[in-house]
């Protein structure tokens, strides 16, 4: 086991050597896993009834017609039709003596070609865009001769943008996805800027195959706003699988879904239609839903989790995560699914991705869930062995195994050869080449230090742990204006001033730093029956030092058990599983790691503060949970 984890160490040391072929077998299988989906969504324009401009592929007889041979023998004076049939010829020629276009052969024609290409008709420019996509593949986009010709294409398309209909707009595009150009070419965004201009009076097919060209391309091309409006209003005019690609697009060029009705709509048709959709369509309505709902959904949301349930067998494992992560942004979980999720997993877990892994891990720690069955234990205690054998995966994703690591450890499972490997410089460098680590590294490294002698291994300099307490804890609030203060910074601020009216001093302190926000602080004497003050010097802000007692009190103090340490903890609702009596995976550590060290936590949740109507009410409130909870 050990000799594995050296291999892995060893790996790292010949990254230097690795790192192009590293980066381009990552790039290869993610665009596997992408050019997938996207043909799935073409499938689902070419196979609708609707008037899609789609460009059929040429039957396959086209290669046997009589070709001509012009092309050998290039006439510059050519008109534009025998121009277009040695361009024909060309390709037919191409196919039967199977060679590549960048064959000297066919140097002469191609600078021909792109000469007098201009002359083309808009049914001819069309033709050899699509003749083109039937050539050999070739080595790559930058092959001689084929990149002057869909280089020249592209220009002269982008040409005629301004005098094409929409309906023409959308037919060439489509010809630009056939050849795979998509994003390398001009054109698709320059047709879909023009397209913007009246996107919000679009025919519902039109809108559709828009937003899978916005999909291909991942970014917006312009007012994503007006998508939505369109969208809302022609909603019932949709399949369920053109809803899945209008979602692709949502999620791919990271716009929200903000009107409600519409992702209610969006509930409705998925549960009305939940036992034959597709599993990609699933996938891509089930990321827009959870990128888009907000608390206003928790009700929809809940009753889809439900209705997930009885979809856990019949989907794919990537599907059932998905399923799984649906409620991760409003912290809503629904237990037996996420139980019969976990199952499934466990059954299956050998064939997961590395990131798959990463993801579930994520709900297992977030949602900190107890099942009946004990699946989430036993499968996180299986997770460390079986992240020894994808080596290669990892050194590709660097990031999502530090990720596995920390949530594993916010379930209490650790490896501690593991996490030697994951803080030795050499694969941190390898994982944040700029030099500063992830939120993750914080945690990791505190909860590292947390274990005192029982870990040996490597750990973050102490010049990166200043510059992650610098960069990832939050600022300490108070009134004066400096900073715009939240809803739970409020609530600490007033809790504070409270505080104060009973026992002096009070302060604020980020206690473990790897948690970004802070928490009210004061040391109380049960002898002298007051509070005491803390040791100023030791307890820098933003230091990213872990506080003990030792830092608070001083040396001398730290021992005397009856000085008590009492951190006052907000829980906000984001910190607890709605609906349920448990707190999300990280709160849960962050209070044992606070208990570790030797502090009294008292949690505070923000629903019972607000209650309170004076200041009168919240002084009661803290006396009594400070004498059941700490005995002051």
């Amino acid at each position: 086991m050990w000799a594995r984890t050296n291999c892995l160490w060893r790996s790292v040391g010949r990254l230097g050597r690795l790192g192009r072929q590293v980066c381009t077998t990552s790039v290869s299988q993610a665009r596997i896993f992408a050019d997938r989906e996207n043909q799935f969504a073409h499938g689902i324009l070419m196979d609708s009834l609707k008037p899609y401009a789609i460009l059929r592929p040429r039957d396959s007889a086209w290669q046997e017609l009589p070709a001509s041979e012009g092309f050998m023998r290039p006439q510059p004076d050519a008109s534009a039709a025998e121009l277009y049939a040695d361009f024909l010829g060309l390709v037919r020629h191409c196919n039967r003596m199977k060679l590549q276009i960048s064959d000297s052969l066919y140097e002469a024609f191609t600078r021909c070609f792109c000469e007098q290409l201009h002359r083309l008709t808009d049914e001819q420019l069309l033709g050899s865009l699509s003749a083109l996509a039937e050539l050999p593949v070739p080595e790559s986009p930058k092959a001689k001769n084929y990149m002057e010709i869909w280089n020249t294409l592209d220009i002269e398309c982008c040409r005629r943008i301004e005098r094409w209909s929409s309906e023409q707009l959308l037919l060439v595009s489509d010809a630009w996805y056939r050849l795979g150009l998509v994003r390398i070419g001009e054109y698709v965004w320059l047709a879909l800027k023009k397209l913007g201009r009246k996107l919000r009076k679009l025919p519902p097919e039109q809108l559709v195959h828009s937003m899978f060209l916005c999909n291909l391309l991942r970014r917006p091309v312009f007012e994503m706003f007006d998508f939505e409006l369109n969208l809302a209003r022609c909603v019932d005019q949709m399949t369920l699988p053109e809803l899945g690609v209008m979602a692709m697009g949502f999620f791919k060029t990271q716009t929200p879904i903000r009107n409600p009705e519409l992702l209610t709509q969006l509930y409705q048709r998925l549960d009305s239609e939940l036992d034959t959709v597709e599993d990609i369509v699933l996938v891509a309505l089930l990321k827009v839903l959870r990128y888009s709902s907000k608390l206003p959904q928790v009700e929809p949301l809940k009753q889809m989790l439900s209705a997930l349930e009885s979809q856990v067998d019949r989907v794919s494992l990537l599907t059932c995560l998905h399923m799984a992560l649906l409620g991760c942004e409003l912290q809503t979980c629904n237990d037996a699914l996420v139980e019969r999720i976990l199952l499934r997993f466990e059954r299956e877990l050998e064939t997961a991705r590395l990131k798959d892994m990463e993801r579930i891990c994520l709900v297992m720690a977030l949602f900190n869930i107890t099942t009946k069955s004990g699946v989430e234990r036993r499968l996180a205690e299986r997770l460390p062995d079986l992240l020894r054998q994808r080596m290669e995966e990892i050194l590709r994703h660097p990031r999502c195994f530090s990720n596995c690591l920390q949530f594993l450890t916010m379930r209490g499972v650790y490896d501690l050869e593991l996490l030697g490997v994951a803080l030795e410089p050499r694969f941190l460098k390898h994982a944040y080449p700029s030099g500063l680590p992830g939120r993750e590294y914080f945690h990791l490294d505190g909860f590292a230090r947390l274990l005192g002698q029982e870990y040996q291994g490597a750990l973050v300099t102490e010049k990166q742990r200043l510059q992650m307490g610098r960069m990832y804890t939050q600022y300490i609030p108070d009134r004066d204006g400096r900073f715009k203060l939240n809803s739970t910074d409020r609530i600490l601020v007033e809790i504070r001033d409270a505080i104060a009216m009973i026992h002096r001093p009070v302060t604020f302190k980020h206690i473990l730093p790897q948690y970004d926000r802070c928490d009210v602080v004061f040391c109380y004497d049960r002898r002298q029956r007051k509070a005491v003050s803390i040791s100023g010097e030791a307890c820098q802000d933003y230091s990213g030092e872990i506080l003990t007692r030792r830092h608070l009190l001083g040396e001398r103090r730290a021992a005397d058990d009856q000085l008590v340490t009492v951190i006052i903890v907000v829980a906000g609702w984001n910190n607890v599983i709605r609906d349920k009596e448990r707190f999300t995976g990280q709160m849960d550590m962050k209070l044992r790691q606070l208990r570790q060290l030797g502090h009294q936590p008292l949690v505070i949740y923000w629903h019972e503060w607000r209650e309170l109507e004076n200041s009168a009410d919240r002084q009661d409130f803290l006396r009594r949970r400070l004498s059941q909870m700490a005995k002051i």
